[in-house]
C-alpha cells in the first residue's frame, strides 16, 4: 500500500469522529467559560468531552467493521471480537491519549486563547495544534498494530 493509499484511510478513519468531537468541544469549552469564567476548566472540560465523542465514533465504527465481517464469514459477532477491537483501540489511542489528555491538549487549549485574545478562536486552534501532537501517535500506533497485531 502506497502512502498516498495509507493517508487516504487515515482521513476515512479519523475525520468524521473528529469533526464531530471538534463541535462538541468548542461548545462544551465555551459553556464551562460562561458559566465559570476559569479558562482551566474550560480547557479541560473541552478536552474531555472531545475524547469522549472522538472515541465513542470511532469505536462504534470499528465494531460495526467487525461485525460485518464475522456476517461474512457466517459468524456471530461475540465476546472475542470485541475484546479485540477494545485491544485495538487501547494500542492505537492508549499512548497518545495518555499524553493528549495530562498535557498536551489541556496546555494548547489553555495557552492559546490567552495569547490570541479570542477564547474561541484561541480555543479552535489549540486543538488543532494538539491534534497534531495526538494523530501523528496514534498513527505510528495504529500503522504498528495493523502491522503485528491483524
Amino acid at each position: 500500500m502506497g502512502f498516498k493509499s495509507k493517508v487516504y484511510e487515515w482521513i476515512k478513519r479519523y475525520t468524521l469522529a473528529e469533526i464531530i468531537s471538534t463541535g462538541l468541544s468548542l461548545f462544551v469549552a465555551w459553556l464551562v467559560m460562561e458559566i465559570t469564567t476559569d479558562r482551566i476548566l474550560a480547557a479541560f472540560s473541552g478536552s474531555l468531552a472531545a475524547s469522549v465523542l472522538f472515541y465513542g465514533v470511532v469505536a462504534i465504527s470499528d465494531v460495526r467493521k467487525s461485525i460485518k465481517r464475522q456476517n461474512s464469514i457466517n459468524e456471530k459477532y461475540k465476546l472475542k471480537a470485541l475484546l479485540k477491537d477494545l485491544r485495538n483501540l487501547i494500542i492505537e489511542f492508549g499512548p497518545a491519549e495518555i499524553i493528549d489528555v495530562i498535557a498536551v491538549r489541556p496546555f494548547f487549549m489553555y495557552l492559546i486563547p490567552k495569547l490570541m485574545g479570542d477564547f474561541i478562536l484561541g480555543t479552535l486552534v489549540g486543538k488543532i495544534i494538539a491534534d497534531l501532537f495526538f494523530f501523528v501517535l496514534a498513527i505510528v500506533m495504529y500503522e504498528l498494530r495493523k502491522k503485528h497485531l491483524n
